[in-house]
């Protein structure tokens, strides 16, 4: 019985659901493998078109859901004007179109202009009854060279073909293929741009000659590709710097940079015309435009014709503007997007005096989010709510820290009622608002029409705001318009709603797991069928992730080949990171998958299939990797790149088999990094440095690196799908520097002047450049920059995480020597930020004699202030703050900007807190990982302030946060299970094992998804066998059944395994 009971247990997992946070691909709910009835009628009226502009006219709506899979299908043989027509439309409907569906667009014109030198692909297209809408995969040839990513032309065009086209691979993109791509040229391999423009008769050069404005639509146009462009334009013969020239560039002015500092004024003028329309971040031309214009000598009027190109002038520059010029100009200034911090600290110096009532915050605009708080909050709030009627005003507040928004949030509400604010306060103020607060709005103040605002309401808001809005939810179009509220609505709310409800539910991406998890096990009740019972049409209306969670995979095993078929093409929509990356639900899903197809072997997989198994390729395991062909495996990394993150044995065969596919690193084109993108991340550094060193390299680099996104808070290992892309960071800093980070550091232990003989100081450009790569300059480096260098690029010195102790001592005595008067380095303190960590007792002591709030707002945010040998200087930062405002006297801004000085505070000053004040600043010091003495008089002030925790509602613990943690075993059995998903994960994980075990098997159960992910082997090791089994319940052992890849420690599997078994027996 031991061994087949363990099995038993092993295998009856729950399963888990959508991500918390995590954004869904852009793939999902959009068809793949299948072609819907107009789709089949458009690949028909493709080769024998009848009244086809009427016909397009009629389908016009629906193309933007054209599916990348029945695009696959298309024949090449076809009509030339009904491509043209169709290319036309599929041109104005882009933005709309999914990116697959973009990509198989090129791919399909592709294979009708290239040479013949391989298969034919015929009109496949299926004719499908209700009983059969998915294509059945395969419908492609295994080899053919179109799946290939890397541009390669494969197949002989159709017989309709334009003349002249189609004589060889090198040339297929002509001016006239060009023009029928229009915006889908962006959808080519980097090679294939760079080919277009190779001399002055090249296809590129001709376009540019032949069209009005041939660029003006690329919005999605990159920096590679643009770089590439430029190459080809520099071969035509022109000056890419005249005037006449720039004005035809559109969207590639976006991109202008290299050429920027080599411009006349009235060319200038030209260029910044064309920047508007840039939809990206141009701050980088504006500043070669700016570098070499002498500020200082600039009048207001001057200053006005520069227009938006002012924010390219760095601080020093805006520094040296006459205050009367920024005074007299400022009705511009204030208009300006993309200011730093520190531009706008160096503009207010000259103009602070108009910030004293709502016009001078007018005349402000998007100035005024450089204010301190101490000035914000002593407006009135009527002048406030009349500032941000102001647009810039009220986008300025999108960049301030929480203690200036909480400053003038409660500035606000001491005039105006909590009623009158939600309806004119800007949504990125509407976030500091406390959950306590929006409990005191009147009916009809929170309202779906409220909900139509884009506002940004955390889960505790949320909570409050579903309980005072739940009667009125009632239409799909109603559920449509929560957004971010959704998180709001608990397993019963969800529970009650009809099946079209709960398919609305299902579109909004910002759903927690638990929701998810209990969305589709309402649906798939409601239903009241069996899969097997549904008809092909009812399974594909079915939410793809509500699939993900389907009861029992066993059931999927015994539906009918064109059932399983439609489960598929839902499987491979659904995006895998809403399963943790150990769940066992990921194998029962690709056991699901093969038997469907009858795959036994990845070695007969063909590109076609693959396509259509779209993102469930995540699932594979090593051995599926290692047996795929080459051209099939080029398929799936299209989307193996939006899987996330790799580990063990995964990481290791995928690895081995992009080097097998595409060569050793040093061979790596542009096009390669291209189509790999973060899949680099499962490189080490030695295999990285070998890539090639050139500028097309180090371009694509830098595309790839911003793509790339660190999640923000806590995230359980096992759902951090985020790529480590530290070694590519890494290898891009040494290309950038050349060997200069290898410049020996001296190591200081007293400060003391570095020879700067034969250092090589960094520049500006190379700081904005690597930003978050500073950390490969040395301390050396570090020390010895120009002052003018270190002035204008502090917004990102002091701003970058990771720099090492010796990196901070060097920047904190680059700024010593920069700001060397007291007051000077004192009004600096705010700016310096995280370098502040590396000031001595004495520098802390002298600098921080009487800080600000906001100076603690600034310097407070890294934890490293809690760390045993700075925590003697926080607390005289804090003792230094409390003598000029004591502990009882703080306000909610206060709480909220002390940060983690928070955390230094004494028992008996954190008793000294106002309840109230406490109450409305809990949700920003519930986000703080306090050292467990500070958590517990937090939690005590928790208890004085909301009562008994067997009060608490779900909004108080998720405001609660981290403060929940150190609730003793009395106080945690008396949460009530309905909160206790809504404890947040990053509490849970910091429940010590002792306290953790007084849960109840009730409690458990209720415990959710995120948070059974947050759980260590420590915390499970102290439950019993019912209370495992009660815990069990969120997500099945998780744990205990490891996918392919993912390791844990042998103790903890041996422990977990153990426990397991006895659950079982004791059962």
């Amino acid at each position: 019985m031991g061994l087949s009971t363990l099995c038993v247990a092993l295998c009856c997992l729950c399963l888990v659901s959508t991500s918390a946070g995590q954004k869904p691909n852009k793939e999902e709910n959009k068809p793949t493998g299948r072609c819907s009835r107009w789709e089949e009628t458009l690949s028909t009226q493709l080769t024998a078109p009848s009244n086809f502009a009427s016909f397009l006219k009629t389908i016009g709506n629906n193309l933007p859901k054209l599916s990348s899979g029945c695009v696959m299908s298309f024949s090449q043989f076809t009509n030339v004007s009904a491509v043209a027509d169709l290319m036309k439309v599929l041109n104005e409907a882009y933005d709309d179109l999914n990116p697959g569906t973009r990509q198989m667009v090129y791919l399909w014109i592709k294979r009708m202009y290239t040479q013949e030198d391989g298969p034919v692909i015929k009109n496949m297209a299926a004719k499908e009854t209700d009983k059969k809408p998915v294509k059945t995969p395969g419908n492609i040839p295994e080899n053919d060279p179109d799946m290939k990513p890397d541009g390669k032309p494969g197949d002989k065009p159709g017989k309709d073909d334009m003349p002249g086209e189609g004589k060889g691979k090198s040339n297929w993109i002509t001016v006239n293929v060009l023009k029928l791509l229009g915006r889908f040229l962006l959808q080519a391999p980097i090679s294939a741009i760079k080919d277009i423009g190779w001399n002055i008769n090249s296809s590129l050069c001709s376009l540019y000659n032949d069209v009005t404005g041939p660029f003006d639509k690329f919005y999605d146009l990159n920096s590679a590709q643009a770089n590439f462009l430029f190459q080809g334009l520099q071969k035509c013969n022109i000056n890419i710097t005249d005037k006449n020239e720039i004005a035809k560039l559109g969207q590639m002015a976006c991109f202008f940079a290299t050429f920027a500092g080599k411009l006349d004024q009235s060319t200038i003028n030209v260029l910044m015309m064309k920047l508007k329309n840039c939809s990206g971040d141009v701050k980088n031309v504006y500043q070669n435009l700016m570098k070499s214009r002498p500020a200082g000598r600039m009048n207001a009027e001057e200053l006005k014709k520069v227009g938006d190109a002012v924010v390219g002038f760095s601080v020093n520059q805006l520094g040296n503007l006459s205050k009367e010029a920024i005074q007299e100009s400022l009705d511009q200034l204030k208009k300006v997007k993309g200011w730093s911090h520190g531009q706008k600290k160096a503009l207010l110096e000259k103009v602070l005096d108009a910030a004293d009532n709502a016009e001078g915050l007018i005349k402000l605009g998007g100035l005024v989010s450089a204010l301190d708080s101490k000035a914000l909050g002593k407006l009135k709030g009527s002048d406030l709510l009349e500032a941000f009627k102001s647009q810039d005003v009220s986008q300025s507040a999108d960049s301030m820290q929480p203690v200036q928004k909480k400053s003038i949030v409660r500035a606000i509400l001491k005039d105006k009622s909590i009623n009158e604010a939600l309806k004119e306060l800007p949504p990125a103020l509407i976030s500091e608002i406390s959950s306590q607060t929006l409990k005191n709005t009147t009916d009809g103040t929170l309202n779906l029409d409220i909900l139509d605002k884009l506002i940004p309401w955390n889960m505790g808001q949320a909570l409050v705001i579903i309980k005072k809005i739940l009667k009125n939810l009632k239409t799909p179009e109603d559920i449509k318009k929560l957004r971010d509220a959704v998180t709001g609505l608990t397993c019963s709310n969800i529970e009650s709603m009809p099946v079209d409800n709960l398919r609305a539910l299902a579109a909004n991406e910002k759903m927690t797991r638990d929701q998810v998890r209990c969305a589709a096990a309402a649906y798939f009740k409601a239903l009241n069928k069996k899969l097997a019972d549904l008809t092909v049409d009812e399974i594909t209306e079915i939410p793809p992730r509500f699939l993900l969670f389907f009861k029992s995979f066993d059931e999927l095993m015994n539906l009918t080949r064109p059932a399983c078929s439609s489960v598929v093409s839902l499987l491979a929509q659904a995006n895998p990171t809403l399963l943790p990356r150990s769940s066992a639900r990921r194998q029962e899903i690709l056991k699901f998958i093969k038997s469907c197809l009858k795959l036994d072997d990845t070695l007969t997989l063909n590109t076609s299939q693959v396509h259509d198994l779209g993102l469930a390729v995540c699932y594979f395991d090593p051995n599926d990797f290692d047996n795929m062909g080459t051209d099939v495996f080029q398929m799936a990394v299209d989307k193996l790149k939006d899987c996330g993150k790799f580990e063990g044995k995964v990481k290791e065969s995928l690895a081995s088999k992009i080097i097998a596919t595409y060569g050793n690193s040093s061979t790596w084109t542009p096009d390669v990094l291209n189509q790999l993108q973060s899949l680099l991340s499962l490189f080490n550094s030695t295999q990285l440095e070998k890539l090639q060193t050139t500028a097309d390299i180090r371009v694509v680099l830098i595309d790839i690196l911003s793509r790339v996104k660190k999640p923000e808070g806590f995230v359980a290992p096992d759902l951090d799908f985020t790529p480590k892309m530290d070694n590519v960071s890494k290898v891009f800093s040494t290309m950038i520097l050349g060997n200069q980070a290898a410049t020996p550091s001296s190591k200081r232990r007293k400060r003391a002047a570095v020879n700067c003989s034969g250092v090589i100081q960094p520049t500006t450009d190379e700081i904005q450049t690597l930003n978050a790569g500073c950390i490969a300059f040395s301390p050396a480096q570090l020390q010895c920059m120009s002052t003018d260098t270190f002035t204008n690029t502090l917004d990102i010195l002091a701003s970058v995480k990771g720099f090492s102790m010796d990196q901070l001592t060097a920047l904190k005595e680059k700024a010593l020597q920069v700001y060397s008067q007291k007051e000077d380095l004192v009004k600096q303190i705010s700016s310096l930020k995280g370098i502040t960590l590396a000031f001595s007792q004495d520098e802390v002591n002298n600098y921080f004699a009487t800080p600000n709030i906001d100076m603690l707002s600034a310097v407070g945010e890294s934890k490293d202030w809690l760390s045993p040998a700075m925590q003697s200087r926080a607390k005289s930062i804090a003792e230094n703050f409390l003598k000029i405002k004591p502990a009882s006297s703080l306000t909610s801004s206060d709480l909220v900007g002390m940060r983690y000085f928070i955390c230094v505070l004494s028992a008996e000053q954190i008793e000294n807190i106002s309840n109230v004040e406490y109450s409305t600043a809990v949700s920003n010091i519930g986000k703080l990982q306090c050292l467990n003495d500070v958590l517990t008089a937090l939690k005590n002030k928790a208890v004085s302030t909301f009562g008994s925790p067997d009060t608490w509602s779900e909004d108080v613990v998720q405001d609660l946060g981290t403060i929940v943690a150190r609730l003793n075993g009395s106080e945690i059995s008396k949460l009530g299970e309905k909160v206790m998903p809504y404890l947040p994960p990053e509490a849970v994980s910091l429940i010590p094992p002792a306290v953790f075990k007084s849960l109840s098997a009730a409690q458990l159960r209720s415990l959710g998804t995120d948070n059974f992910a947050a759980l260590s082997s420590d915390q499970r090791a102290q439950l019993d066998t019912v209370l495992l089994q009660a815990l069990d319940v969120n997500l099945g052992a998780i744990n205990i059944v490891y996918s392919a890849g993912h390791k844990i420690s042998p103790a903890f599997a041996a422990i977990t395994l153990a426990l397991t078994l006895l659950t079982v027996n004791h059962l």
